[in-house]
């Protein structure tokens, strides 16, 4: 299964986000997935790269010109370079089979309430998942039922993603796919 990762790329985060997000990306490495991400080699997006880099898996890394240079740092990942993020997320995207939102910053955000939209508003037939450990999401769930509720989106939002807040859970959903 070809797999999306969204994650932050600092490392100046919790760690207990990225032990969390080692577990799950472990256990997607250990499955024989194939990751697809964006060409990040410290914070989660780094242990993305070394999680799957270990097991010997397929790596497609996704990046824009003003991070280019990170590749060098990423030799088992085979890289792309998009003029912009626009194209990275079209791009991105299209090549997944599941698209994983981990914790991350403005970038994370952005790509999931693109993936959200992109699957509402054109029908697509993708899985989106977060994994909201530590409760990271819930500000943008919240976001997204006062949408609900102000009458700016149905309800049928909720069809487009899932929600799993444990690794736990997230087996349970992998295993159900």
């Amino acid at each position: 299964m070809r797999v999306t990762i969204s994650a932050g790329s600092s490392d100046n985060i919790d760690n207990m986000y990225k032990d969390e997000s080692r577990k799950l990306l472990e256990y997607l490495a250990n499955k024989g997935c194939i990751l697809n991400w964006g060409s990040g080699s410290i914070g989660i997006m780094g242990i993305c790269y070394d999680e799957f880099s270990k097991k010997g898996n397929e790596i497609y890394g996704y990046t824009s010109p003003k991070y280019a240079d990170d590749i060098d740092n990423l030799p088992n990942a085979k890289h792309v370079i998009y003029p912009d993020t626009f194209e990275l997320k079209k791009n991105i995207f299209t090549d997944a089979e599941l698209i994983i939102c981990l914790p991350g910053g403005t970038g994370t955000v952005s790509e999931f309430f693109a993936y959200i939209e992109e699957i509402r508003s054109n029908d697509k037939p993708k899985k989106l998942v977060i994994y909201n450990v530590g409760n990271w999401f819930t500000p943008f769930k919240e976001a997204i039922d006062s949408l609900v509720a102000k009458g700016f989106n149905s309800a049928s939002i909720y069809n487009v993603f899932d929600v799993v807040d444990n690794f736990e859970d997230f087996k349970t959903y992998f295993e159900n796919l």
